[in-house]
């Protein structure tokens, strides 16, 4: 029979403690680790759902009259134009009106789009700028066409008066900018805080050249 001494019977029970130790230690580890994931997931969830509310209460804030009805001016025109702009019941393409009385710009049908077919026939409007609020951007022909509404548009004058008449309501604007741009300055199309009207057309025998109108709203 084999004998175990006392310093065996220590040294076994040495080993078996720091082994129960070691487990504990390990154990506590893992829970803890298991604890911070849960915390970091829930901190996270928290962040998450705060932003989308945030979100949501930028997207739905109610206007200056407490309603959130045909607030369009964060849509863009494609979104628009589904929801139904159409002012003329006899013309679904027109989707509002521009005058300037002083220059013989009478209710010139706008519909949505800069391309020859929809210039051939109507005011252009830039689909990518504003229908309602910020900087609305129409072109037009002045000459050589049935759709020359611009023609006179050469004759403007600081101060004159633009109407703009949608489905929703109707803005006025005063001329404040008569310039000459490049045919590749896009920058005119920008979107701005303010609202204001933007109108394009050709100049004669300068085919690099655009007629810039800009108008401020009253």
């Amino acid at each position: 029979m084999t004998h175990i001494n006392i310093s065996d019977n220590i040294l076994i029970s040495k080993i078996v403690n720091e082994a129960i130790i070691g487990w504990k230690t390990n154990c506590c580890l893992i829970f803890m680790e298991e604890n911070m994931v849960k915390k970091i997931l829930k901190y996270v969830s928290i962040i998450l759902i705060t932003i989308v509310l945030l979100m949501l209460a930028l997207v739905f804030r109610p206007d200056k009259n407490g309603s959130n009805e045909n607030k369009l001016e964060n849509i863009t025109v494609d979104e628009q134009v589904e929801k139904v702009l159409s002012i003329d019941e006899n013309d679904k393409n027109i989707i509002g009106y521009i005058s300037i009385n002083e220059l013989g710009i009478q209710n010139a049908p706008i519909a949505d789009g800069t391309d020859n077919k929809t210039i051939g026939k109507y005011v252009g409007h830039f689909k990518n700028s504003s229908y309602l609020n910020g900087n609305v951007c129409l072109c037009s022909h002045n000459r050589g066409s049935k759709a020359a509404f611009f023609q006179n548009l050469k004759d403007a004058k600081k101060e004159m008066r633009i109407e703009y008449r949608t489905k929703y309501e109707t803005k006025t604007y005063l001329i404040k900018e008569i310039n000459e741009i490049d045919e590749t300055d896009l920058s005119i199309l920008n979107s701005t805080k303010e609202d204001r009207i933007t109108l394009i057309t050709c100049i004669a025998n300068q085919k690099s050249k655009r007629l810039c109108i800009i108008g401020i709203g009253e």
